[in-house]
């Protein structure tokens, strides 16, 4: 249970450590929302309780004041004051729900001592400069994929049926509570793409600087604004949220994000609609779809460079679990993932690649 008051100091404190690390921002949303939620009920109960309250509140509706405007301003002033005061020191208690408690768990291990986690960011990744390398990456409802040509690297990666199943091409709406939408799919294609450079930097003499800086680009608006900010309605993207905070703990790759048309995103949106080699969509749960690589690099000089980057089942299985179940991994798993616990790259890359497995 927590009050208004409660809450605001706590944001305010969590505020001033997230000016050293941005991260701490994306573990908040929920706080900011159930702030948000505690004040207009707070305000609702002492409209329905309060002549006190509604006599101030109709102290700064009056516009028909006969004195001068400065003597008006004040009242106003006063009331405003009075008014906002008894709904930030009211004492209703609220109700933390499972995902406040997810993020207020999350933050509590963050900042335990133990953890080994500073709460610092390299001055390279808080002040406005140009990135060291590019991702473009898209997403369709059963595929998505990314490339970039400064870490030449690609990948494309078909989601498990379980996945699709639960995306618009099987439901139309969330009633539920299983619906996949596809922001969130976007943003597993962003996090992914991460994932890559972060493999990248790890195992090619890519650039000299220590806290390089990725620019994430997508052509999808919420992805955009969940990787600059954080999600605040979608419990997915929330939960997605927090693994991807994880991984930008301690990291010394910075990330930013920028947001361009489809019609711009040409080759990453070919790459997450690759052509199955399969005729039909498999309605088997352990078929396994084969997709054509081979005219890819030939259509787009920029890839004929890049390798294969393929995401390890590692990290698979905690993305899949994220969109399964809706919960995020412990952050200690978060945090024992090294680069090669994300994937690697392939250099010689077969024809044709197989679907993953179905989970089971």
């Amino acid at each position: 249970m927590f009050k208004v008051n409660e809450m605001q100091k706590l944001i305010g404190k969590l505020a001033r450590l997230g000016e050293g690390a941005p991260w701490i921002f994306k573990l908040m949303s929920h706080l900011y929302t159930s702030l948000a939620f505690a004040l207009k009920n707070n305000t609702e109960l002492l409209e329905n309780s309060s002549s006190e309250f509604r006599a101030f509140i109709r102290q700064i509706e009056n516009k028909h004041f006969s004195g001068k405007h400065s003597e008006h301003q004040r009242h106003i002033n006063f009331a405003l004051k009075m008014a906002s005061k008894m709904v930030n020191k009211h004492g209703q208690k609220y109700l933390v729900n499972q995902t406040m408690r997810s993020e207020l768990t999350l933050l509590a291990d963050a900042l335990d001592p133990s953890s080994g986690i500073k709460i610092e960011t390299p001055i390279a990744h808080l002040i406005p400069r140009m990135p060291t390398a590019s991702v473009v990456g898209d997403s369709s409802l059963v595929a998505c994929g990314g490339y970039s040509t400064k870490l030449k690297l690609w990948w494309h990666l078909a989601f498990p049926q379980e996945i699709v199943n639960r995306t618009l091409l099987h439901l139309s709406d969330n009633k539920d509570k299983k619906f996949i939408s596809i922001n969130c799919l976007e943003y597993v294609t962003i996090i992914v793409n991460y994932c890559a450079a972060i493999v990248a930097f790890a195992t090619q003499d890519i650039t000299e600087d220590p806290y390089p800086i990725v620019l994430c680009v997508t052509d999808n608006t919420s992805a955009l604004n969940w990787t600059l900010h954080t999600s605040k309605k979608s419990i997915i993207g929330r939960a997605l949220a927090r693994f991807f905070c994880g991984l930008l703990i301690n990291s010394r790759i910075g990330i930013n994000a920028k947001w361009i048309s489809t019609v711009e995103n040409t080759i990453a949106d070919k790459i997450s609609r690759l052509k199955s080699t399969s005729q039909t969509f498999p309605t088997s749960p352990t078929h396994e779809l084969t997709y054509n690589y081979s005219n890819l690099q030939q259509e787009h000089e920029e890839l004929k460079t890049c390798i294969f980057f393929q995401p390890s089942p590692r990290l698979l299985s905690l993305i899949w679990e994220i969109l399964l179940q809706q919960r995020c991994p412990d952050l200690k798993l978060i945090l024992s993932l090294k680069p090669h616990d994300l994937g690697s790259c392939i250099r010689k890359l077969h024809k044709e690649s197989p679907h993953p497995r179905s989970l089971r």
